[in-house]
């Protein structure tokens, strides 16, 4: 065998080595799509609305594109259901985890509470009957109904109401034991029915006057069905794999009874017969997660009143929402929560002159505006799946590691030309136009939040993060040290962070955490709680602000969900803000960088808009009409503040938003007395990466990227292998070797031992 093969196969096996060492880690979100329902008037109107990780939703365009529906919605539970008066399509119901019953006149629109004589707030479950009755259940049992706007308990469960159905002259109530009630009377009075084996999930009418016939969804022993008005039940699940039923819905299709039934894991079936089943599922999709987190597959679904034309289903699931216009036999995802939500947005810091801001999206897109938002470009260069994946190997889009969560310009851009972000995947992003995005992780895998660079960037080149775990890291501009720790934040919150504009002298950070505030005056190497934990119990989502003259006035803000305090005094003592109103849930808090002169701060209050203080926080009043809704979207990871002042606003009383569940941007050119929406565009080249079309130079730029490692220890396998090849040929005599090709062979063995070596 020749020397030049020996070196071919150590080549060939440094490589094969080199990519088996190579592992990635992924993470699945997921957008948990909890309830949907259709319109009555589907047909004309085209209107679906969706609960979806506890943001309503509502949709013109039979679910092609979404908006949130915010106004008057100032809830600080989860909201848990909602239903549509059949008989009055403009009329929407909505319940919540704690605030009680929202009520919409407007088809959503706009909301407000009705709450009178309603002895419980937390509610799970909603429906109207064809004559206006409203029926409500309470978390623990109780059947709430009201008629001529007051509020009666109906019905006194033993567990909690499950399920409930309104017919033409029939209630149907289900419960968590499998109990089944009927009232024929609208609710005054009420018959025990049968027993389910277990939890009732759903009860599904036939669209016909017929009472005596209906179908039940249970917990664990599939369908059932009566055909005796509830009196007995019978098995109807023949053809289910699966008894863990979600939903029943029936319509009429050519005159005859047609029924789906969603499952927990397995998808949705159809039924002709009401008895067999068949799978519908061609499409449909499943995440682990939803398993890891012990969450069905599969929830709600929602017919076309118009199906017999249109064919039309809604289904609701942990991985989204799924629609069929074929009656089932094939399905799409649509985009209820895409990718392009913004999650950051930051104006330079020389705005009046460079007229610059940059936003960033939920997974991996990036814009910079050069014009005030009049046009966009994007910022591609360094966001290219390999560099985050280590891989070549296709990822699917819910598996996307570039998920924004933060954003800063350098103090000194307009020299250093330096911006940088967070991701939430153990990540801090560098960039500038020359060389792009450069990621740089941490020593251990965590999630990455808040980031704020030093007031004086230009000499100190300090940069701080601070993670979901509690972790501060400071950056001298070259590498990033863990240089202390708070508590663990709070469930799926992460931190804010703001640095004093007098960080030069008073070394002065403050962060949010399990405890509220905590602060350091030596740089981030100690820190200590400034609020006590018990008093943020009931106060979560915290985003802090600073006063541009915190060296003066030792001024701050905390927006929480439960009102917005205020510190005088470097944060030893906190007041609340009494002039908001009753515990105001605060989605956003920004102060005036001319603060020191006009005393300006803007809160955005969930469900009610922009309000402005002029007076330093001490009253507020309403600005604007409380149509945008500035707020990072429910349940999304946040890490960027909503809200953002023009660094010239005493000038052009700018204000920048976002919150909408597309790649949306608010402006305001008075002071957030009227806004305009700026759509970002669907830049090409983000489609691009995202399918994993790259250009030749790219590939070749990746291949170096991902085996970087295995080519330098290819590298070095190759020089012990030239040395072992230089002794072999100084010292012939004492080994014995005396040809050319001998001598090469023990150098390739050599090199072959120093690969193995190198990999081990």
């Amino acid at each position: 065998m020749s020397y030049k093969r020996y070196f071919f196969l150590g080549l060939m096996a440094a490589l094969l080595l080199g990519l088996w060492s190579l592992s990635v880690q992924a993470h699945d979100p997921h957008d948990v799509a909890q309830q949907v329902e259709l319109s009555p008037n589907y047909r004309q109107d085209q209107s679906v609305y969706l609960l979806v990780r506890g943001n309503f939703l509502k949709s013109t365009d039979g679910g092609t594109t979404w908006q949130r529906q915010v106004r008057g919605l100032d809830h600080q539970s989860p909201l848990m259901a909602f239903a549509i008066a059949p008989t009055s399509p403009s009329h929407l119901y909505l319940t919540t985890a704690g605030d009680g019953l929202y009520e919409s006149a407007d088809s959503g629109r706009t909301w407000r509470r009705n709450n009178q004589g309603l002895p419980e707030l937390s509610l799970d479950k909603v429906a109207v009957s064809a004559a206006g009755l409203v029926f409500v259940a309470g978390h623990d049992g109780n059947l709430y109904r009201r008629g001529e706007n007051s509020w009666t308990l109906a019905l006194s469960t033993a567990t909690p109401v499950s399920a409930i159905a309104t017919g033409s002259d029939l209630t149907l109530v289900g419960d968590r034991q499998g109990q089944l009630y009927s009232s024929t009377d609208g609710g005054e009075t009420w018959a025990n029915l049968a027993t389910a084996a277990s939890a009732i999930t759903s009860i599904s009418l036939p669209p016909t006057s017929a009472t005596q016939q209906f179908w039940i969804g249970t917990e664990g022993h599939g369908i059932l069905q009566t055909l005796d008005g509830g009196k007995t039940l019978r098995d109807a699940s023949r053809g289910l794999p699966q008894t863990a039923v979600q939903d029943v819905v029936s319509v009429t299709d050519n005159n005859q009874v047609i029924l789906y039934a969603s499952t927990a894991s397995q998808g949705v079936f159809y039924s002709d017969d009401g008895d067999t089943w068949q799978p519908m599922d061609s499409g449909l999709t499943t995440t682990p997660q939803a398993d890891k987190m012990g969450y069905p597959h599969f929830n709600d679904l929602a017919l076309s009143p118009s199906f017999d034309q249109d064919g039309t289903v809604l289904a609701s699931g942990f991985d989204g929402l799924f629609k069929t216009t074929d009656r089932g036999d094939s399905w799409a995802q649509l985009d209820t929560l895409p990718g392009d939500i913004v999650m950051a947005l930051a104006l330079s810091p020389n705005y009046a002159r460079d007229q610059t801001l940059v936003a960033l999206t939920y997974v991996g897109e990036a814009y910079i505006s050069r014009t005030d938002g009049n046009s966009w470009s994007p910022m591609a260069k360094g966001l290219e799946l390999p560099y985050f994946t280590d891989t070549f190997a296709p990822i699917s889009r819910n598996d996307d590691p570039r998920r924004f969560q933060s954003l800063a310009f350098s103090p000194n851009y307009a020299q250093d030309n330096t911006l940088f972000a967070t991701i939430l995947n153990n990540g801090v992003l560098r960039y500038s136009d020359s060389q792009g995005w450069r990621l740089q992780r941490f020593e251990k895998w965590e999630r990455a939040a808040a980031i704020a660079p030093s007031p004086n960037f230009a000499q100190d080149n300090t940069l701080f993060v601070g993670t979901q775990a509690g972790h501060i890291y400071r950056s001298n501009g070259k590498t990033f040290d863990k240089v202390s720790a708070i508590d663990r934040q709070r469930g799926n919150e992460s931190p804010f962070m703001v640095v004093s504009p007098d960080y030069a002298q008073d070394q002065t950070v403050f962060v949010t955490g399990a405890a509220g505030v905590y602060k350091t005056t030596d740089a981030g190497l100690s820190w200590r709680a400034m609020t006590a934990a018990a008093e943020f119990q009931d106060r979560l989502k915290l985003k802090l602000a600073i006063s541009p003259g915190y060296a003066q006035d030792r001024t701050l803000w905390l927006g929480t969900s439960n009102g917005l305090l205020q510190t005088q005094d470097g944060g030893d003592t906190w007041t609340e803000v009494a002039t908001l109103g009753n515990t105001p849930y605060i989605e956003a808090v920004a102060v005036s960088p001319s603060y020191k002169d006009d005393q300006t701060i803007m809160v955005s209050l969930r469900g009610q808009g922009i309000f402005r203080s002029r007076d330093g926080g001490r009253t507020f009043a309403a600005v604007g009409d409380a149509a945008p809704p500035l707020a990072i979207v429910n349940n999304f990871e946040y890490g960027a503040m909503p809200l953002v002042f023009s660094p010239d606003y005493a000038q052009d009383q700018t204000l920048w938003g976002f919150g909408a569940v597309r790649g949306e941007l608010f402006k305001s050119s008075d002071g957030g007395q009227t806004w305009q929406t700026i759509a970002l565009p669907d830049a090409e080249i983000f489609d691009a990466y995202s399918s994993h079309r790259y250009s030749l130079l790219s590939q070749v730029l990746f291949f170096f990227h991902i085996y970087r490692m295995t080519l330098l220890k290819l590298a070095l396998a190759c020089v012990a292998g030239i040395i072992g090849y230089g002794l072999l040929s100084i010292a012939p005599g004492y080994l014995k070797i005396s040809q050319l090709p001998m001598r090469m062979g023990a150098a390739a063995m050599m090199t072959g031992i120093a690969i193995a070596a190198l990999f081990i």
